[in-house]
């Protein structure tokens, strides 16, 4: 009956971020970076490897594939469902129709209240709810329009790392 009262740790829920370089990386980091792109090695071309000789060349020239793609920002050092997402992204919603007025688009590709969005005003005094008013999302794009869709904000995440201020 113990097992019932057990706490459930949180932590899980925060995540962490696994772009940790220790001083012992800083070399192999660079040899790897070196092994993927700028290889004086004839069998090794920049972006693709030809030949490996050992396994030890094929898992550096992957690692450096790795932090290509991780410095370009085509991958996340983290997990997006995590909670720790909000430090070290942005969204980028310049291409996505957040709030209209009006009822909720029937056709998505003739949605009038996505060509003029919604004007928010701080100080009236309107006696509605906001949600009444307006329709938010409603093209479906951040939240989708079935179950399966609810993450699609993920979509619009910008990796931005942050500043350090010492």
């Amino acid at each position: 009956m113990a097992h019932i009262f057990k706490s459930i740790p949180a932590k899980p829920a925060f995540g962490t971020l696994t772009q940790v370089v220790y001083q012992g990386d800083y070399l192999s980091n660079k040899k790897a970076k070196l092994a993927y792109c700028a290889n004086r090695n004839k069998s090794v071309s920049c972006g693709k490897l030809v030949k490996s000789g050992s396994y030890d060349q094929f898992n550096l020239y992957n690692k450096g594939r790795y932090l290509n793609a991780l410095d370009k920002g085509c991958i996340l050092p983290f997990d997006k469902t995590n909670l720790i997402v909000g430090q070290y992204t942005k969204m980028n919603l310049t291409s996505v129709c957040v709030v209209g007025n009006g009822n909720p688009c029937s056709l998505i590709d003739s949605c009038v209240s996505c060509e003029t969005p919604a004007k928010i005003d701080a100080s009236s005094t309107v006696t509605e709810p906001f949600y009444q008013i307006n329709t938010i999302d409603p093209l479906g794009q951040l939240f989708g329009r079935a179950q399966c869709g609810i993450n699609n904000f993920t979509r619009y995440m910008v990796y931005s790392p942050p500043t350090k201020h010492y």
